[in-house]
């Protein structure tokens, strides 16, 4: 495998470019409910771990240099939903019911930018 070195890119058609570093280092769509967590697609997503009620973990395959990276979730109607904690190697996210009360979700799905190792 070759690996080709950028600062910005631009897709084929587009006018504009963009720095690399805006790509997305990490996707995963899941099935967030107890007992069954699994990932339906993924990119540098090596494993989910389910920590709790509503607390999936994402796993990345490799690491990124810093634990100041976006991420961006969402998951199934009438829930809230956000990030518990970040490391390098994962992020924690949050599922809860309006009130407030943690809850396993289905069709989950996270996305993170930032800069990888």
């Amino acid at each position: 495998m070759s690996t080709l070195t950028v600062t910005n890119i631009k897709a084929t058609g587009e006018t504009a470019s963009r720095p690399v570093s805006g790509v997305a280092g990490a996707l995963a769509k899941f099935d967030g409910t107890a007992g069954t967590l699994s990932l339906d697609s993924s990119q540098n997503v090596s494993s989910l771990t389910d920590t709790a009620t509503g607390r999936p973990q994402v796993n990345f395959t490799n690491a990124f240099s810093t634990a100041n990276f976006h991420t961006t979730a969402i998951a199934q109607a009438r829930c809230m939903y956000g990030t518990q904690s970040v490391a390098t190697s994962n992020v924690l996210m949050r599922y809860t019911d309006y009130n407030g009360t943690d809850q396993d979700r289905t069709n989950c799905s996270v996305t993170v930018h930032g800069d990888l190792a």
